[in-house]
Formats: structure tokens, sequence, C-alpha cells
């Protein structure tokens, strides 16, 4: 089982103040200064990489690619809803995680 990575403004606060600060909050936390990234590091065998290479190549690509001709489909002929409102309110929303 593969856990998605956590790509949110959020998750990206903590790394940020993480690396900065140098404080995780959890045992083996990065020391003053220092990037998680020389910290933690994960490392698959060439096994494990060919076992995770092959599953993405048996299961297709993994997103819904009917859904993406459709929408491609929706937006050439302009059909796509666009509520300029809603993307207003989602750029203010990450902006303010990002000032806090």
């Amino acid at each position: 089982m593969v856990d998605p990575i956590n790509t949110s403004n959020a998750a990206r606060m903590r790394l940020q103040t993480v690396q900065t600060d140098g404080t995780a909050g959890a045992p083996g936390a990065a020391q003053q200064g220092q990037p998680v990234s020389a910290v933690d590091q994960v490392h698959l065998s060439d096994t494990a990489s060919t076992r995770i290479t092959e599953r993405l190549a048996e299961n297709g690509p993994p997103f819904d690619a009917a859904r993406v001709s459709r929408i491609r489909e929706a937006l050439a002929e302009g059909q796509y809803p666009v509520d300029p409102q809603r993307i207003t309110d989602s750029i203010f929303q990450d902006y303010s995680a990002l000032m806090r």
C-alpha cells in the first residue's frame, strides 16, 4: 500500500518550519539549522523499484484518462464551468495560510 504525498500548503509550511528552525516535534528531529533532507531519507531497493514500476504499468496511468479527456473537450468547446469567485477565494485562503 502506498500513502499519498501531502502537497497541501499547510504541509509545505510545516516542512518549511522544520527546515528553518530545526524542530519537528518527534524523536530524531532535525538539528538546529539542518534541513529535513539531511536527516530523513528513503532508499528503495532495485527489487522494490521494479515492483512499483511494474504495478504502475499494469494498472495504467495514476489518473482518470477518460475524465481528463472529457475536461479537455469541454474546455475546447467553452463548456467547462469556471467560477472566478471560487478561484479567488482559494487563492486568498492559500495566501492566508502562507502568511501565518
